[in-house]
């Protein structure tokens, strides 16, 4: 019988061999090969739905300041059959008033989130898995709270009231899904949809979990890729392609190798939309490996496929230029008043998006799951802070007070230069999914084979084995063991460095130079050391979601899988020496993000009965809310609120944050909250009598809940 179908294994490249040096990454002046692209990537075409999409409808309420959000309008269901609407608006004067166009939305829509109704899960448990062997009463009280959420969170489909022609522009999915949590999320999100699954499957809601991934598949079967949402409007983009990793994390909880079966297809099909849709050739020079490792100067020209975020769209783009056809844009339906603004601005300024922003950018920088990137003006090296500080905080156009990198930039300190280039770059994280959906798709195929080789394994491990090589030359650099975004048109890395250029530690694992491991779990130590309420994407406080203060919970999963990953790779190498204290970095910035949860949790009103009081009475009444963006400050701690009006799209915070609670079950503790003291409610003990949960005040007093008192032969609550 032939072995089982491997990951490929490292074979470490002649330049990364000896690439470990000591100097800082400002004092490197790597620069990576130049590149000759000849871009594969085929057209998309652009959702066209007259109403929900494109089209004159969309322009003239979205533009005429009909609601304070632009996604409102969109989410509507019809009350006629869409032929009759577009007759209808035919009908009003060509610069309709606002009142104008406010009517005729009431007259021909339904309210935003008509179409959904919320479910029970048919598989709910009032006791978890994930809690059973959690002790302290705080972080199973916590860890209850967060279980407890999935209840209100269950979204079915429902269209049964709309006439025959009416339309909704929720995607008609079979199952039940959850809802991303805020007020106008009201429908799946695809790359969210893999954190929430982490939770489900930690509280033993197998069925609601199956059902979710469901979802995303039957979505490949129709559109031949998962898209960002579930709405048709987002039909014509994605998202970071993580459902591989979903299927995957699936079949570990459950064996259930009948539903990998039915997925393994569907994810070829995935890969393969990647494949043909975002995906480049690119040509370069590098060093020969192989039989000429020996021979430094031997040289070699290769050829190899790199993906991209971002449609290459073939239908109309908008004018937003004002008729000189300078502006054109293609604008997201549920932003399309503020990407008007910021595409029909881009040219006047200074300002941040001083840039013109043309074609599918801002498609692509959806599927990023952030916002359009940046260059920063004028080389400006950062004078203190870590190595990776150095790297990251480089360009700056003036002198900001006391040389601060966390002040917030003014128009007149920043300028930003070039185009959004999502499009046009060699992105890290998203080159890093694909050899995690490689190397799965790769041994789904040797499972379904008997555990044996064949050649489709073989050909997609081969795929992933270029992907690594690709990103250690183009996107790695040996000098500072750190990846960088690849601009394809300058041939440089980025000089933003980013968070997200850990992801090869958590995704590749050992097929990575063991010297960059080190470096790698050594920033990212440094990181936490500066930063702990959590790891920002970015050092720039651009006031852009993804920058500092803001933290968002999925990095500080994948910043927590990096590290672990690391640390388990490098085995002995790191367990003594100078990396020896970076060991356990995983397990702190887990406890970190606990905190960060669990504090603005507790101060915007959670409780645990009998265990832990409410904060004030500022929460409002709230029960305690989880939120899908956190702030820290300039000292790196955690901001917290009394105000749970901006918790955005929390249900990956829900989940990420239970995962954590259950991985890391042995090692962490009572969550500590800066400047804040928990209000625990607290028992002291007299002589008589006998306390009818001695063994409650005994784990209580072990966790500090209970008062230091000599006399424990009976409790007594005190709050």
């Amino acid at each position: 019988m032939k072995r089982l179908c491997q990951y490929p294994v490292l074979v470490l490249s002649a330049w990364a061999a000896g690439a470990c040096i000591a100097a800082s990454a400002a004092e490197q002046s790597y620069t990576p090969p130049t590149v000759s692209v000849k871009d594969a990537r085929l057209p998309q075409k652009r959702c066209d739905h007259p109403i929900y999409c494109d089209g004159p409808i969309l322009r003239a309420v979205q533009l005429g300041g009909v609601f304070d959000s632009d996604k409102t309008f969109v989410d509507m269901p019809t009350r006629k059959p869409v032929s009759d609407i577009v007759k209808q608006f035919s009908m009003l004067p060509a610069n309709a008033s606002t009142s104008q166009l406010a009517a005729f939305v009431d007259d021909n829509f339904y309210p935003a989130g008509s179409d959904i109704v919320e479910v029970e899960l048919e598989d709910w448990n009032e006791n978890p898995p994930f809690l059973a062997d959690i002790t302290d009463p705080v972080l199973r009280g916590y860890g209850m709270s967060l279980h407890n959420q999935w209840k209100t969170l269950g979204r079915k489909r429902d269209t049964s009231f709309l006439c025959n022609g009416c339309e909704s522009s929720l995607l008609p999915v079979k199952n039940t899904f959850i809802a991303a949590g805020s007020n106008s999320s009201r429908e799946f999100h695809y790359w969210n949809t893999y954190y929430v699954e982490l939770g489900l499957l930690k509280s033993g809601l197998f069925k609601t979990a199956r059902g979710v991934l469901q979802n995303l598949l039957d979505s490949i079967e129709q559109y031949g890729f998962v898209p960002s949402g579930g709405r048709i409007y987002y039909t014509d983009r994605t998202e970071p392609p993580l459902l591989a990793l979903m299927v995957k994390t699936y079949y570990e909880a459950t064996n259930d190798l009948a539903f990998v079966a039915e997925a393994l297809p569907l994810l070829k099909k995935e890969h393969a939309f990647w494949d043909e849709y975002r995906s480049v050739n690119v040509t370069y020079t590098r060093k020969a490996t192989g039989s000429a490792l020996s021979r430094r100067e031997d040289l070699e020209v290769v050829t190899s496929k790199t993906t991209t975020f971002g449609p290459s769209l073939f239908s109309t783009a908008i004018d937003t230029s004002g008729g000189d056809g300078s502006g054109d844009a293609y604008l997201r339906p549920e932003q399309y008043s503020s990407d008007y603004v910021l595409s029909k601005t881009a040219t006047s300024g200074p300002s941040l998006f001083s840039t013109a922003i043309n074609g599918g950018a801002l498609y692509a920088a959806t599927e990023a799951g952030t916002v359009p990137s940046v260059q920063y003006a004028s080389l400006k090296t950062a004078t203190a802070g870590p190595t990776l500080f150095a790297t990251a905080l480089r360009r700056r156009t003036l002198e900001i007070p006391g040389d601060n990198p966390f002040a917030a930039f003014t128009k007149d300190q920043l300028t930003v230069l070039g185009s959004v280039n999502i499009n046009n770059t060699i992105s890290v994280n998203l080159n890093s999914m694909l050899y995690q959906v490689e190397t799965i798709i790769a041994n789904f195929t040797s499972i379904l084979n008997n555990n044996t080789e064949n050649s489709e394994c073989l050909s997609y491990n081969k795929l992933a084995e270029d992907r690594r090589q690709m990103l250690l030359d183009l996107a790695y650099n040996p000098d500072t063991g750190l990846f960088s975004d690849y601009h394809l048109e300058s041939g440089q890395h980025s000089d933003v460095w980013s968070v997200n250029s850990l992801w090869p530690y958590w995704a590749l694992g050992k097929a990575l130079p063991a010297n960059g491991t080190q470096r790698a779990l050594e920033n990212i130590a440094q990181l936490h050391d500066r930063f702990s309420g959590g790891l920002p994407n970015t050092f720039y406080n651009t006031t852009l979601g993804w920058d500092y203060p803001h933290i968002k919970p999925p990095l500080q999963h994948m910043a927590v899988r990096s590290a672990d990953n690391a640390e388990n790779n490098l085995g002995d190498t790191g367990s003594s020496g100078y990396y020896a204290s970076y060991k356990g970095t995983a397990a702190k910035i887990a406890q970190s993000s606990i905190n960060t949860a669990f504090c603005n949790w507790y101060t915007t009103g959670g409780t645990i009965p009998g265990v832990l009081n409410s904060y004030d009475s500022a929460s409002g009444g709230s029960s305690g809310a989880s939120f899908g963006t956190y702030d820290i400050d300039s000292s790196g701690n955690v901001v917290t609120t009394t105000s749970e009006a901006s918790s955005g799209d929390f249900t990956w915070t829900t989940g990420i944050t239970i995962w954590l609670l259950d991985q890391y079950k042995t090692q962490n503790s009572i969550p500590s909250c800066p400047n804040i003291k928990l209000n625990l409610v607290t028992k002291t003990c007299k002589k008589r009598g006998v306390c009818s949960n001695m063994r409650y005040c005994r784990r209580a007093k072990r966790s500090g809940l209970l008062q230091d008192n000599k006399k424990r032969s009976g409790c007594k609550r005190q709050t």
